[in-house]
């Protein structure tokens, strides 16, 4: 196939996939459809990636439909490629099916695992869409528990999520069996206001099957007020929209509360067909939960007629499948809250170091901004205070002023190296991170040529060793690290007849090696652990600002390199800088 052919039937199809997503809630059976035309002209031009994305959809789309091992081949297929290619969002959304058909299937604490894996997976996606789904779905399971204090926690994580992305139709999945707790905790006026806003919002963005949900819902609210007749046609309403969806979780669960409102009712001809109706639903699947309950009130119907026999067959069919589900769950539900409790405080740990980390970040970026504004504040005058010692040196002819002045004037000097190294600083700090080949030897010789107003300058011998003819980097923080090496070395060398500055580079292992080595004053070993700090001198007597080495440390780790250091006092010190080679960004060469 033509390559733009490809591109363009490729991109037709996408659409049409994402299409099939959208109308699962209105019309399933049409986005099966779709799917399933979309997966075999992928497989046909061999679209590896919307071929597994296809595979997703329709194990999204049979679960709902309860046809839980289609659900779960089509997902395993996908997850396979997903896996294989490090496709994280992929990955999520297969653990988000195979989840789901587990807590339909009963394998509560799997499911939760499960949901667990994938909700970290969205969460470093920073996936609120499915951040909110995937909480939704473990509130389910708190619920169906009756760990009421878990399941609220995650319908209202699900919602914050929501809130984050205006995902009106996914806040109500949320606010529908949050009403039901609250209104069970009392809370009557606000679970009121909650199941009605759910309605209310599906059917502003057409959900059609979530509309189904929502009137369940309310039609469960209804049962608790014991207004029985006004939550049957909400129960009726949602069965037809569940037939026509196909989604076979939500119609038994409908068929349940219909029962309960009609037993009520005095109706009991018409309940026990709805219980039936339950349990014929799920007499081909492997959804205990909702049949349990269905004998649980087959069981209260018989009492009710005063049928005992049928009674007591009704509930010893309701014990049995509770406790095949509750009580093999129980231990390995306790299990999985256990390793829920140990991630999610893992996570509140790693939320809490980033926001530190945050706010260090943004302290930094202001202290570099106010650095920044003072030091170019006060370069001016500060020029100015060093042109004024120009003119004094013409003009006053005094020896005891002059002398004063020379005093002055080194000090202003001081203070123009703090202020420039404070420039500097900033400047490594936020100049743009673009790659540009670095004649290196020539650098080298730039550097040691701008040390030239140095006093010692001519008593050093610089003697250079380049092995690496050219390095791609940011120029002006190679600069830096250059500079402060050979600058720093011969601001601190000896009055000896040998004096010198070696400086070296070369290639290893995948690095760009830099030594700088002299026979200099050498740090004092009392002083080495502090000589990375910021306006650190060893004595009154230093050089400098201060500042020389902490930018030099700056500008390496800019670069995601290390520095070491080994240095004698009066024998000279050796810095070894090790920055990784990287790929070149395309750039003018400097």
């Amino acid at each position: 196939m033509d390559e733009t052919l490809a591109v363009s039937s490729q991109v037709l199809l996408e659409a049409e996939l994402k299409n099939a997503y959208t109308l699962r809630s209105s019309d399933l059976q049409k986005s099966i459809a779709l799917t399933h035309h979309v997966l075999s002209q992928a497989v046909a031009s061999d679209f590896k990636q919307l071929t597994a994305n296809a595979q997703t959809h329709l194990g999204l789309f049979y679960l709902i439909q309860g046809e839980f091992k289609k659900s779960l081949d089509f997902t395993q297929q996908a997850l396979s490629f997903y896996q294989v290619t490090n496709n994280t969002k992929g990955i999520a959304d297969s653990k988000y099916n195979i989840g789901s058909v587990y807590y339909r299937t009963n394998k509560y604490h799997q499911a939760l695992l499960i949901f667990l894996e994938g909700l970290t997976l969205y969460r470093e996606l920073e996936d609120h869409y499915n951040i909110a789904r995937t909480l939704k779905s473990m509130g389910t399971i708190y619920e169906y528990f009756n760990d009421q204090d878990k399941a609220i926690e995650s319908y209202e994580k699900s919602l914050e999520a929501c809130r984050k992305i205006n995902d009106w139709g996914l806040e109500s999945n949320a606010l529908n069996p949050l009403s039901y707790i609250y209104f069970k905790q009392g809370k009557e006026a606000q679970a009121e206001e909650m199941i009605e806003r759910s309605i209310r919002l599906k059917r502003e963005t057409n959900d059609v099957r979530g509309l189904a949900f929502a009137l369940y819902g309310r039609g469960k609210i209804r049962i608790l007020q014991k207004r029985f007749a006004e939550a049957v046609p909400d129960l009726l309403e949602s069965i037809r929209i569940h037939e026509f969806a196909g989604d076979k979780l939500g119609l038994g669960m409908a068929y349940n509360k219909l029962g309960v409102a009609y037993m009520e009712l005095n109706d009991l001809a018409a309940s026990r067909k709805c219980f039936l109706k339950v349990i014929e639903l799920y007499d081909s699947s492997n959804v205990e939960f909702i049949r349990f309950k269905a004998n649980y009130n087959l069981y209260r119907l018989a009492k009710k007629e005063g049928d005992a026999v049928r009674a007591i067959d009704y509930l010893e069919k309701y014990l049995t499948h509770k406790e095949s589900v509750i009580n093999k769950e129980n231990y390995n539900l306790i299990k999985s809250y256990e390793a829920v409790h140990k991630i999610e405080s893992l996570e509140r740990e790693a939320k809490s170091q980033k926001e530190k980390s945050e706010i260090i970040e943004r302290k930094n970026a202001e202290l570099d901004s106010f650095f920044y504004r003072i030091s170019h504040d006060l370069k001016g005058p500060i020029s100015s205070l060093i042109g004024l010692y120009s003119v004094v040196k013409m003009d006053v002819k005094d020896e005891e002023m002059l002398t004063l002045f020379d005093m002055y004037h080194s000090r202003v000097l001081r203070l123009n190296d703090i202020v420039m190294g404070l420039i500097q600083l900033t400047e490594t700090t936020n100049t743009e991170k673009l790659k540009v080949r670095v004649n290196l030897s020539a650098l080298v010789d730039e550097c040691v040529k701008s040390c030239q107003y140095l006093p010692q300058f001519n008593a050093v011998k610089v003697i250079k060793v380049i092995q690496v003819k050219e390095f791609y980097s940011e120029w002006a923080i190679i600069n830096t690290i250059l500079q402060n090496l050979i600058e720093n070395a011969i601001k601190y060398s000896q009055p000896l007849p040998e004096a010198y500055l070696k400086i070296r580079l070369y290639e290893e292992d995948g690095h760009l090696i830099i030594v700088a080595e002299d026979n200099g004053q050498g740090i004092p070993e009392a002083n080495q652990q502090n000589i990375f700090d910021m306006f650190y001198r060893a004595n009154n007597r230093s050089q400098g600002s201060g500042l020389g080495l902490y930018i030099l440390k700056r500008a390496v780790e800019r670069l995601h390199g290390s520095i070491e250091f080994t240095s004698t006092i009066n024998v000279g010190s050796t810095f070894t800088v090790k920055l990784p080679i990287v790929a070149p960004t395309l750039a003018q060469p400097a």
